[in-house]
């Protein structure tokens, strides 16, 4: 189960890093106040999604001593 939840939150990273790219490069003269929120909402979400990832990383791939 914690290899499904670390693969599922790599690729929704990916895509929202994509995303925040996107951003970036083509609209953020065009930004808005509420582009610039919607920016901002993409950035949490990455960063939740790249803690996820990085504790169930842990959680996986780490020796267990017995």
């Amino acid at each position: 189960m914690k290899k499904i939840i670390f693969y599922f939150s790599i690729i929704i990273s990916i895509i929202l890093l994509k995303d925040i790219a996107k951003i970036l490069r083509t609209d953020f003269a065009r930004l808005s106040v509420y582009g610039f929120g919607y920016l901002s909402g993409k950035i949490i979400l990455f960063i939740v999604f790249v803690l996820i990832s990085f504790m169930t990383r842990k959680a996986i791939f780490t020796k267990k001593i017995e």
